[in-house]
């Protein structure tokens, strides 16, 4: 052997043996965290679509109108909060956005507390009549969309740190994916159906490689989101150990106008009409977001209008005016390109500035992420068995168990979480909590479901009363509100109708799963054949 022989062998076995090295880190490190990795990308992938999960979870809501008629309709805001709480601090006035509903929500803070012990007023207004509306208590998508980072009945700095080591796994796992597939486009486009393992592994690769981009941004942005709370030393070394430290660093990063001190004498508040007229001049193709006051009926009073972001952009620009007077004082100072750094790489994560499309394909995005973790686990556990000629241990039984649980389990939650919103009486004490348990009591059934029946059995009787109570949904808000499809679709609410009809295809979508799925296998046949993983039926 020659000298360039010998270097082409040596440089081959290195890159054989650091690849294969790559194989199993990506492997475990995929492995470890992989339930609740998908926890948080199926919940994750509901926050997508929050705002319209609240709609539809709060039928007494008015339908979004077209066009508002700010002046008219902020005017009756404040009037109304003088009424109420005419001892108050600020008041704030929130306008819908084009995916709310139709209401305007206000707030107050009060002096003293009212006669509940409460500090703080927080109402919807209906825009026509100016009255409060009463709408159901829920937690609606926000609920889902917070579990994915705060998850539930645990403390939420644990939580945070808890999906924040989740996600450096799930980051390693993208990186050393890619080092190990060295047939990346290749393996894209190859999927072998009915061979059992290897179909999953060709189903695992598929959805990765689609997901790709899409996963790289969300896991590295994620991780964005909490920079000085995984790393608290940052803001410790430049600036100080001090309470005041993290103070000092938001005032820098996200810079606002102060306030003034209420003086204590009284005066007379502008009509608001007069700064709207001016923001509107300013920004004649935007919708506003908010109007506040600080120190409302004080001479030092002052007016903020906010608008809605444009963009990438995560904060909306704010102008500020004398509330006494009307004169605009400034706008809003700008970021420093860190900051602007960082609330753009946020602003992709949340995808708050995609438009219906754009939207689709976030949600779309994130579960095929699930779907890679879900074909990543089941792979695992399919690999295992087949080493054993015999009954396997019971850790690989107890994995294929917890993957029907969690991979089907989570989503049944989900379910009973949209119908216990009909379902529960309105007035229920802590109802919004209540909903949430119904999502994780019919979970924790689905995983006894799963131990205590056998494995192909428990894999079709759970997908098919998915797909039954996706498809019975519509029904059930039909049997149940007065918003049901054939009223939404004459007054142009698509978001509504557009949560009814997703669940219809959503339910179709999972009987043709339940379809492709094994039948079990007959009593007669080894235990073995009965505890066994069904292989995927992809296609014909």
């Amino acid at each position: 052997m020659d000298d360039d022989d010998q270097v082409k062998g040596q440089e081959e076995t290195f890159h054989g043996g650091f690849r294969q090295s790559m194989a199993w880190l990506h492997t475990w490190a995929g492995l470890v965290l992989s339930l609740l990795l998908y926890f948080v990308f199926i919940t994750g992938s509901f926050g997508y679509f929050n705002t319209e999960i609240t709609h539809w979870m709060q039928p007494e809501m008015p339908h979004l109108q077209a066009e508002l008629n700010v002046a008219e309709q902020s005017q009756a805001a404040l009037d109304h909060l003088q009424r109420v709480a005419p001892d108050a601090s600020r008041y704030l006035v929130r306008f819908p956005s084009e995916r709310a509903n139709g209401a305007i929500r206000v707030f107050a803070n009060l002096k003293t507390p009212d006669a509940k012990g409460a500090r703080n007023l927080n109402q919807l207004i209906d825009p026509d009549t100016g009255s409060p509306i009463e709408a159901r208590s829920t937690g609606g998508g926000n609920a889902l969309y917070r579990m994915h980072y705060a998850l539930h009945y645990i403390p939420y700095q644990a939580a945070v740190y808890t999906v924040g080591v989740a996600t450096l796994f799930m980051l390693l796992a993208i990186f050393t994916g890619i080092v190990t597939h060295k047939k990346i486009l290749a393996d894209f486009f190859t999927l072998r159906v009915g061979k059992g393992q290897r179909s999953w592994l060709d189903a695992h690769n598929m959805s990765s490689v689609l997901a790709l981009p899409f996963m790289l941004m969300i896991t590295y942005s994620g991780l964005v989101f909490y920079t000085f709370q995984y790393s608290p030393g940052v803001a410790v070394l430049s600036l100080g150990a001090e309470q005041e430290t993290f103070r000092t660093l938001n005032r820098y990063l996200y810079p606002r106008i102060e306030n003034p001190q209420a003086t204590g004498d009284a005066a007379q508040m502008v009509p608001v009409a007069g700064p709207l007229e001016t923001a509107q001049a300013l920004w004649p193709d935007a919708r506003l977001r908010f109007l506040q006051i600080n120190h409302p009926g004080d001479a030092a009073a002052t007016l903020s209008i906010g608008r809605w972001p444009e963009g990438i952009a995560r904060r909306g620009e704010i102008l500020y005016f004398d509330a006494v007077s009307g004169e605009l004082h400034e706008r809003m100072p700008a970021q420093p390109p860190s900051s602007v750094f960082a609330s753009a790489t946020m602003s992709l994560h949340e995808g708050h500035f995609a438009d219906y499309y754009l939207r689709w394909l976030y949600f779309l995005s994130g579960l095929l992420g699930a779907a890679m973790i879900a074909t990543g686990s089941l792979l695992w556990a399919k690999k295992r068995r087949n080493q054993y000629r015999g009954r396997p241990p019971r850790s690989i039984r107890f994995v294929e168990r917890a993957n029907l649980g969690t991979i089907v389990g989570l989503p049944l939650g989900c379910a009973a979480y949209f119908w216990a919103n009909r379902l529960l009486p309105v007035g229920l004490d802590e109802r919004a909590a209540w909903e949430l348990h119904c999502l994780f009591v019919v979970w924790a059934l689905s995983f006894m479901h799963a131990g205590a029946r056998e494995l192909r059995c428990a894999w079709r009787e759970q997908v098919g009363l998915l797909a039954g109570l996706f498809m019975a949904l519509p029904l059930l808000n039909a049997l149940t509100t007065d918003v049901h499809l054939g009223v939404t679709l004459g007054q142009g609410d698509w978001v509504r109708a557009g949560f009814d009809l997703s669940a219809l295809v959503f339910g179709v979508a999972l009987l043709f799963v339940r379809r492709r799925l094994p039948a079990p296998e007959p009593r007669s046949q080894p235990i073995i054949a009965m505890d066994s993983l069904p292989s995927p039926k992809i296609g014909g």
